[in-house]
């Protein structure tokens, strides 16, 4: 037994998190499917999380489109990174939210990727256990 051990006691087995397969699913809806190029226009991104594990799980999600594209989190186009806190998720527990991506008149059309990645924190959001990523298609016609 060390040093640390003896001051902190032993770690149980059931302490540990479950480190095996994703701690989260992530499933994705846009609506409408596609955004129009070269005029001002919106589409919603209905983003649903799920808690695979065993445990209550503190959640943020990180939103990225790539640089240099038209269109964005904001009405200007600029904003192309994102984070939402979504609290604590408990054991199988579903949480959505909806984002919005905001063309202009100079999109192009062509698709683009949306990187989602579902953070899973420690106590608070500065200490992250464990992550999982998903790309998606933005189709602008």
């Amino acid at each position: 037994m060390g040093f640390l051990e003896a001051m902190f006691g032993e770690k149980k087995p059931s302490e540990e998190l479950k480190t095996s397969g994703a701690p989260f699913t992530i499933s994705t809806k846009f609506v409408p499917r596609r955004l129009s190029s070269r005029k001002e226009d919106r589409m919603q991104v209905m983003i649903s999380v799920k808690n695979n594990t065993s445990e209550d799980q503190l959640v943020s999600l990180d939103f990225l489109l790539p640089g240099g594209v038209t269109f964005g989190f904001d009405p200007t186009g600029i904003g192309k990174k994102m984070e939402k806190r979504l609290g604590h998720l408990a054991p199988a527990e579903t949480k959505e939210i909806t984002i919005t991506i905001w063309g202009n008149n100079q999109t192009k059309e062509g698709e683009y990727p949306l990187k989602i990645t579902a953070f899973s924190h420690y106590l608070d959001y500065n200490k992250v256990l464990n992550y999982i990523t998903r790309t998606v298609a933005v189709r602008i016609v």
